[in-house]
């Protein structure tokens, strides 16, 4: 018995990476027929599952494999699986799980941050991504998370200085660029946010192609920043319908109205490259930057 379980396993093994996923599942459900305590088999019919984006049906195959054989890798693999259905309670408990076998696995600290975000903790998000930090100071995911994190919530020094670390480790990233720039206007700072803003459109191959720039930026293990940054553009949306509303009630030329102060007229562009529109973005900018140029005065004190 156990000699024909080796060898169905093998089998189902070796028509996973010629692709005959279909018969790899067959092949793994016969062995589980034969010995319903072999793990490996409900190990991996659950990944076979998961990669195929069916995680209901990968759940209890990661169940029954984590209760046979509780470790790292079938803790991690059944929260991931709970995360997916957005069952978030139930996942963080087996991504605790999962850290009391590996204590550092990043993968579990960003995925508990994910999932302490999704729920609004916002006390546990920040913890999750800082302990990620300390482990890995220059880990990617977790400096992004944290920008975008102490953003929306107004914390605009931590969030300027995440961004700038994030910047000089992994530059090219156009929607924390844009970020920058506004922190730097709200903070008064409006030569350097102009600045910022007119170089980026100058030198990025964002303003030709800025829209598939702007859909690139964050992978998917940026996770944290990407929702982030999805909630900003969905806000972003909603101002410039709700400025629209306000020219053709004012019976205004939409292409021609000017904002009545440059700092409007920056907020403007920010918008505009937020929805991944860089020639009105560099309509507003422009005039923002004529504004200050003929008054003298806007945020000259931060110069």
């Amino acid at each position: 018995m156990a000699a024909q379980i080796q060898t169905l396993f093998n089998e189902a093994v070796r028509l996973e990476r010629t692709g005959d996923i279909e018969s790899a599942i067959q092949n793994y459900k016969t062995i589980i027929g034969l010995d319903p305590h072999y793990h490996l088999a409900f190990q991996n019919l659950g990944v076979l599952y998961a990669k195929q984006g069916n995680h209901k049906e990968a759940i209890p195959h990661f169940t029954n494999a984590f209760k046979l054989s509780p470790n790292v890798k079938n803790s991690y693999n059944l929260a991931v699986s709970l995360f997916k259905i957005e069952d978030y309670e139930k996942s963080i408990s087996f991504l605790k799980q999962t850290l009391t076998y590996e204590k550092k696995f990043l993968s579990a600290h960003l995925l508990l941050a994910q999932a302490y975000q999704k729920l609004g903790n916002d006390d546990k998000t920040e913890i999750y991504l800082k302990n990620i930090l300390k482990m890995e100071p220059n880990h990617k995911s977790a400096i992004g998370g944290l920008a975008m994190f102490y953003y929306e919530r107004n914390r605009f020094p931590e969030s300027l200085k995440m961004i700038e670390r994030y910047l000089v480790l992994y530059p090219g990233n156009a929607q924390l660029k844009i970020i920058q720039s506004e922190i730097l206007a709200k903070q008064g700072n409006y030569k350097a946010s102009a600045n910022l803003l007119v170089d980026m459109v100058k030198k990025e191959e964002g303003f030709t192609n800025f829209n598939q720039v702007l859909q690139s930026a964050w992978q998917e293990e940026d996770a944290v920043a990407k929702e982030s940054m999805e909630r900003i553009q969905t806000k972003a949306k909603k101002k410039l319908k709700e400025f629209q509303t306000k020219l053709e009630l004012s019976k205004e030329d939409p292409e021609q109205f000017s904002p009545p102060d440059a700092q409007e007229a920056l907020d403007l562009s920010l918008l505009y490259l937020f929805n991944g529109n860089p020639e009105k973005a560099m309509q507003y900018l422009v005039f923002a930057q004529k504004m200050k140029e003929n008054t003298g005065t806007e945020g000259s004190s931060a110069n």
